[in-house]
């Protein structure tokens, strides 16, 4: 028997007052609570009751020792009652590893109503283009987009990523509207990259896979920038639907060659974490609002 066990069985028969009224408390036989109380005895090498036919009474060891027993007997009630909470109402700290354009643009807006439904919870986010260990850093939750390479970590879908091409109506009404993929030569394009060399774009034309050459003034490594440069008629971009899905909504920006999905055309977008059994409420909480959020936003999972 743990000593841990032997202090809780001991205050309940202090507390009870008789081995017996403790046995049916706890539905133990009387004799198994006897000997175990003479084990502890033993154990300590002094007598904590008085017994008699009907009832046991403390010595004064053992009123001595009921004192000290009961408060760690309290504790470790209040520990447990704790770990239970945490594990039933999400609570905590979360951490959170993601790329800072899908942060800033599709969790942002969504944040409030979550820090609202779950006022217990305190998120920290980690922005970092580059893929971090979970585990050794301590994240609970990498928000990753793109193909996941195999690994030992649990991932849930959480929504798609689709690429699109548009424009500002100020920039389509002085350089003219594409009509399709080829046209985009003729266009200023606003290119997600920084190498010198001639940037392509990929489509699906005709059910084939066509990379189409494109050039502009502008290329950058930041989808917000870019985003902006189109916003200011700067030319046309290929960007996810989810970072202008509200400016296309108020008529910033205008989707073009709707009719050519751009390749490849469905991205996944994975929560991943490290522990599948006993998820943290916290870590399920804000995996399954995303997934609700997701559902009624353009990156349908369809």
């Amino acid at each position: 028997m743990s000593e841990l066990s032997s202090l809780a069985l001991f205050v309940r028969v202090a507390e009870e007052g008789s081995f017996s009224a403790a046995a049916r408390f706890l539905g133990m036989m009387p004799s198994s609570v006897s000997r175990q109380i003479s084990q502890l005895e033993t154990e300590l090498d002094i007598r904590l009751f008085h017994r008699t036919t009907r009832r046991q009474h403390l010595t004064e060891a053992g009123e001595i020792y009921l004192q000290h027993a009961q408060r760690i007997v309290a504790d470790l009630d209040s520990a447990k009652l704790a770990v239970s909470q945490l594990a039933e109402t999400p609570s905590g700290c979360l951490n959170v590893a993601i790329e800072a354009d899908f942060a800033n643009t599709f969790i942002g807006p969504i944040l409030p109503g979550f820090l609202s439904r779950y006022p217990e919870i305190q998120i920290q986010f980690s922005m970092n283009t580059k893929v971090v260990d979970v585990i050794d850093s301590g994240i609970d939750i990498a928000i990753r987009i793109g193909e996941l390479d195999d690994s030992s970590l649990f991932a849930r879908k959480i929504g798609i990523s689709r690429s699109l091409v548009c424009a500002s109506p100020a920039y389509l009404k002085q350089h003219g509207t594409p009509a399709k993929p080829g046209d985009l030569s003729l266009h200023n394009c606003l290119s997600f990259r920084i190498q010198p060399r001639q940037t392509h774009w990929r489509f699906e034309v005709d059910g084939e896979p066509k990379d189409v050459a494109i050039s502009g003034r502008v290329k950058a490594n930041n989808l917000v920038l870019l985003r902006n440069a189109a916003i200011a008629d700067l030319g046309i971009i290929s960007i996810p639907v989810w970072m202008v899905a509200n400016d296309i909504q108020q008529g910033r920006l205008v989707p073009l060659l709707e009719q050519f999905s751009m390749d490849p055309p469905n991205v996944p977008i994975h929560a991943v974490f490290a522990h599948n059994r006993h998820l943290a409420p916290k870590v399920r909480a804000f995996i399954d609002y995303l997934v609700e959020q997701t559902a009624i936003s353009s990156l349908s999972k369809k």
